[in-house]
């Protein structure tokens, strides 16, 4: 089920050039997110009528963040926003990833869910940290940035083991 919320932004902050993270507390949607969501955010300027879909980073209690990109002004317009200060926002959308499910289908096909490798590059690295929060066995995450600005990377350790590549040669292969 999604939920539509005028969320609270907790903290907002730069987190490598262009790319910024916004956590929010809510009501519903944190509860009832899964690794692999997303969320639509919805600009307050009225000019911008659509939302903006951006993937779950990380979900803590009834809090959620997200990592984006500034692609355009709606993400630029989020960009600037500061800790106080509300967004509207809907989700959780899409079908996420059903770790039980997945697991139990292993198990019926006489196999063991004991290794996960997860890949993710650019924008595509945040929504990696929670499936890594929650994956119950060991795990690789490999990880592509443009450059040597790691974005999460850190977090990413606590849940798995990283490889890096970086387009630009700067860091790892």
């Amino acid at each position: 089920m999604a939920y539509r919320e005028n969320a609270k932004i907790l903290k907002a902050d730069c987190l490598a050039d262009g790319v910024y993270e916004i956590w929010f507390e809510t009501k519903d949607i944190a509860k009832a997110a899964k690794a692999g969501q997303f969320i639509s955010v919805y600009s307050n300027d009225g000019s911008r009528m659509l939302p903006r879909p951006i993937s779950i980073c990380k979900v803590e209690n009834n809090n959620l963040r997200i990592v984006f990109r500034v692609a355009g002004k709606g993400t630029e317009e989020f960009s600037k926003m500061k800790a106080g200060e509300y967004l509207d926002i809907q989700g959780p959308l899409g079908n996420g990833y059903d770790l039980g499910k997945i697991a139990a289908e292993i198990k019926a096909e006489g196999r063991s869910f004991d290794k996960a490798i997860l890949f993710g590059g650019g924008i595509g690295v945040p929504p990696m940290l929670e499936l890594a929060k929650q994956l119950e066995c060991d795990t690789e995450a490999v990880l592509g940035y443009r450059d040597g600005q790691l974005f999460l990377k850190s977090e990413f350790d606590e849940y798995a083991h990283v490889t890096v590549a970086t387009e630009d040669g700067s860091v790892g292969t």
